[in-house]
């Protein structure tokens, strides 16, 4: 098949510059690489344009992926990847390689980068031909809906590759999502689709990898198939023997259908010297996905006994899993999650007579970093970004809903009507889909954009008979709207009014907004007129219209997305929406189930992810209560990888990480306070650290104690030096360093903080400084006053300032006086390098580029952990913040002109800080323990 010349000329460009360093991928490589490759074709006769080859390069390598993080245990494990790398034949993963690259459009850095973690990931497991018995428990984790599933797959290819004989992939408790990671095993690793057959045949239904001209890797069969799971009678009478031919298992986290593939696999056994009986010389990789569901051992032992005692019999599934990984002398475990919570609050020590080692990841943990391109909680609520060089805005996506009680009351019971009227909130959330939809659609039809699966999201409930309740609703208005829209009367025009209105009100306002953002590289799609969407809506409404599904255990709905054609859908559902489950191209969101514990909460939100072209169209519609619990979760999961990274640089294993969550370490002290129930105490260190107060004290008695506060450090410091200009880095405002530590601690000794403040807590940080004092260190710090570009002005030492512009966390427009101001990040990222020198700032951790001073570019400074190793002991950091409330704080009770003031501390790493134990102020714990409060998964009524 031959390949014009353009696609030639940036294949043989991406080869090249793949084989560069990533710091060395800037604007001009790429041109010069264009250039080579144009002057080598030309030689062939082929005509090519250097320029248009190096546009694309550079929109093909506009995306940067941080590598994953890892910390392991070296114990016991022999290094071997390296030695065999070049040995092995990759068939498979160089199968999936390309099919990532050539036919699902993933950009050469992205599949690269997966290329790395799972050699990483790979690395971390055993050689699969090391001989006699061996055990590896990992995990790995990463955001939702941000690659795992591709990560795995990918891992897969090359386990396999490499010699492993089974896998068995385990999946949620749901038979939809057992189905769609069958699919797309099938279409991704096996080439065949299971449904036909299990093996590749010449008679095999050839899908996906198996499609590529490209030469055949060995035989692996499959014990499952899309539309069943394990069953042992399929293969009693049949010689499928696993340790003659490789096996792959798809299998829900269902304990009958564990034990079956338990008691199959057991006929395979043989008896050791031990008296054991195991499957000798056959390497078993099981991926457990979902690891934090289901999976984990949740029975208490007895009083006074653990759960290493004979007498203590685990759950169920738990104990499935461990019976599978013990039938094998060579295992290999791999737990896979966003939310690895329970995952490190499993018991290191456990070893028990029958089932062993429970699942805890004693041998690694990978923390796997999404690429610029994804939509995290972090870009959606514009929290902290470690690498960003400016301080991150939301995105203008979220509605609020506070208009829902009538229509779905908190406290509805399974047998709840829904109200006849739809919530205005809901109408304008479907409104805002079929505005979305026709955007798409009108790309696609009129710009020449990619096509693409529409998908809503309504989860509002976890009964399953109120949710068919809700589907009906849905539909009938969808029926409804599609009959109005051709309707040329009063209530036609109406209809036509209403998009119109929704358009030039909500769609084009949020367009000009995200359009004109430089940090959303490829995110935002080209513009569309009212009249290219307009064409688009009957289409629209009537794919609404027949696409309502009712996704749940009792409803024959399912989502398919292999057909060739875009599907458009509105899936209501609840449990099985919320667990691992993708809901491809997924636009419109209406959200209103809480949940009690960070795990179930994050896993719900699906509208995390990748919006090629389409950021712009998406809306998530839900309450301010639920996004102030993302963020809080958000956090906690930030700080929880952070916390990994800080490990592998000091060469920590991961019984350092679930001790000491367990005991509170650094900033996962409350979550481990929550989930322990029994203690409210807390250990912290603030070594390396960077405490902030996200959380600001707006009473008018906080606010003037505070400001006098600040004036009082001001006039204490106003005779040291100034800091040059040149290590100023760009920040304006006051600042001075060689300041005593005396004056930092009168600053801090009473400061009016937020009892929601934890590791920013003054008292905390007096007594830690004061410890440090004794032993030599911060004993003189930089203090930074820093302004910003807010219209107020507050005078300080006679000098006229412009307040800092922080905007408030989530869907709050103002809040009222004496409530907490939360803000979503109070540092600039450039500000943690005031008082160092430049050339700290510009340390360099990797590449990626692009023609525009921005999204692309080098990272231009050390990160803050960097920054912080560069500090001397001696020597800290205050940031203060005078942030301008706006009209967002009433006014009333506040006094006039005066700023909130927030403080933030840049720490240096110190060898001989000691954590120091807490007791969490009660009006913290109330308000975690009500949001985390909880042990079980909330399932759906009527589900396991």
């Amino acid at each position: 098949m031959s390949i014009d010349p353009l696609t030639l000329a940036l294949r043989m460009s991406e080869a090249m510059l793949l084989e560069t360093e990533k710091s060395s991928r800037t604007p001009e490589t790429l041109r010069s690489i264009a250039e080579t490759v144009r002057t080598m074709l030309a030689a062939t006769g082929k005509d090519v344009s250097a320029e248009r080859v190096a546009r694309e390069l550079e929109a093909r390598f506009d995306v940067w992926v941080p590598p994953a993080v890892y910390i392991e245990d070296p114990y016991d494990h022999r290094p071997w990847l390296a030695e065999r790398q070049e040995k092995i034949e990759w068939a498979y993963w160089e199968r999936y390689r390309t099919w990532l690259t050539h036919r699902s459009g993933w950009k050469p850095p992205t599949v690269e980068a997966l290329s790395d973690s799972t050699n990483t990931v790979l690395s971390l497991l055993e050689d699969p031909e090391r001989q006699g018995e061996w055990s590896v428990k990992g995990l790995t984790y990463g955001q939702v809906q941000s690659g795992k599933t591709a990560n795995y797959t990918g891992l897969i290819c090359k386990a396999v590759d490499a010699g492993y004989q089974v896998v068995i992939v385990l999946t949620g408790a749901h038979e939809s999502l057992r189905h769609q990671t069958q699919a797309r095993l099938d279409l991704e690793f096996l080439g065949f689709n299971s449904r036909f057959t299990r093996q590749q045949t010449n008679d095999s239904t050839y899908i996906g990898v198996g499609n590529l001209s490209m030469k055949s890797p060995p035989l692996c069969l499959s014990v499952t198939t899309r539309d069943k799971d394990f069953s042992a009678s399929v293969f009693e009478s049949t010689p499928v023997d696993p340790r003659r031919v490789r096996l792959l298992a798809v299998v829900k986290k269902n304990a009958r259908i564990l034990e079956n593939l338990r008691d199959w696999l057991g006929n395979f056994t043989a008896t050791q010297d031990d008296g054991r009986r195991l499957i000798r010389d056959v390497p078993l990789l099981l991926i457990d996905d979902e690891a934090d569901y289901a999976s984990v051992d949740t029975r208490k032992p007895r009083r006074g006994k653990s759960a290493s005692d004979s007498e203590h019999d685990p759950s169920r599934i738990n104990q499935c899993i461990r019976d599978l990984l013990n039938l094998f002398e060579k295992r290999a475990y791999v737990g896979y999650t966003a939310t690895p919570f329970a995952n490190i609050f499993i018991d290191d020590q456990t070893e028990h007579p029958d089932y062993g080692d429970d699942l805890f990841p004693r041998n690694f943990m990978v923390a796997l970093r999404p690429p610029t391109n994804y939509c995290g909680p972090e870009v959606v609520f514009g929290l902290d970004d470690v690498s960003a060089d400016t301080v991150r805005e939301p995105l203008p996506v979220i509605r609020a809903v506070a208009d829902e009680a009538l229509w779905m009351p908190d406290n509805h019971g399974k047998e709840h009507q829904p109200h006849r009227l739809l919530p205005d909130s809901l109408r304008k959330a479907l409104d805002s889909f079929v505005l979305a939809t026709a955007v798409r659609k009108a790309r696609t039809e009129y710009l020449g954009s990619r096509p693409g699966h529409n998908t809503m999201l309504v989860h509002v409930t976890r009964f399953k008979a109120v949710q068919f309740a809700v589907a009906r609703q849905l539909a009938d208005h969808f029926t409804g709207m599609e009959n109005l829209w051709g309707d040329r009367g009063t209530a036609g025009s109406a209809l036509r009014l209403r998009l119109r209105e929704l358009w030039e009100s909500d769609i084009v306002p949020t367009y000009m907004e995200l359009a004109e953002r430089s940090d959303l590289p490829g995110l935002v799609g080209e513009a569309v007129t009212w009249e290219q969407a307009e064409s688009m809506i009957a289409e629209v409404l009537s794919e609404c219209a027949a696409g309502v599904k009712t996704i749940n255990g009792d409803a024959s709905d399912v989502l398919e997305y292999e057909a060739s054609t875009p599907a458009t859908v509105v899936a209501i559902g609840g449990d099985k929406l919320s667990r691992g489950l993708t809901l491809e191209g997924l636009t419109v969101s209406y959200y209103l189930r809480a949940s009690k514990t960070y795990d179930t909460l994050m896993q719900m939100g699906r509208w995390f992810g990748y919006r090629p072209g389409y950021l712009d169209v998406t809306r998530l519609y839900t309450t301010k209560e639920l996004i102030n619990a993302y963020v809080h979760v958000t956090r906690a999961n930030r700080e929880l990888m952070d916390l990994v990274s800080y490990l592998a640089e000091t060469g920590r294993t991961p019984k350092d990480v679930g001790l000491r969550v367990h005991d509170g370490y650094e900033h996962l002290q409350v979550t481990a306070a929550a989930k322990m129930r029994n203690s409210t105490s807390v250990s912290l260190c603030s070594s390396g650290q960077r405490p902030e107060t996200l959380y600001m004290r707006t009473n008018e008695q906080s606010v003037r104690e505070n400001f006098a506060r600040l004036e009082r450090l001001v006039a204490a410091v106003d005779g040291c030096d100034e800091v040059p200009q040149p290590l100023r880095h760009g920040a304006q405002g006051f600042f001075r360093q060689g300041v005593p530590a005396s004056a930092v601690l009168r600053f801090l000794d009473g400061f009016a903080a937020s009892p929601r403040t934890l590791q920013a807590n003054p008292q905390s940080l007096v007594d830690y400084i004061s410890q440090q004092n004794t032993r030599g260190e911060l004993t003189r710090w930089t203090v930074a006053v820093t302004t910003g570009s807010a219209p107020r002005t507050f005078t300080l030492d006679g000098r006229e300032l412009r307040m800092v512009k922080r905007k408030l966390v989530g869907l709050q427009e103002a809040i009222p006086a004496g409530t907490d101001y939360q803000v979503g990040v109070l540092v600039s990222p450039v500000h943690e390098a005031i008082g160092l020198p430049a050339e700290v700032s510009r340390q360099q951790r990797g590449g990626r580029a692009s023609s525009d001073g921005t999204a692309g570019r080098t990272p231009s400074r050390a990160s803050g952990h960097a920054i912080r190793r560069q500090r001397d002991p001696g020597e800290g950091l205050l940031l203060v913040y005078p942030v301008d409330p706006g009209d967002q704080v009433d006014c009333g009770r506040r006094p006039e002109g005066l700023p909130l003031i927030g403080y933030a501390l840049s720490l240096p790493v110190s060898t001989t800080a000691r954590p120091k134990r807490y007791r969490v102020n009660d009006i913290y714990l109330r308000e975690l323990q009500r949001m985390l409060s909880g042990a079980g998964e909330d399932p759906e009524e009527g589900e396991e």
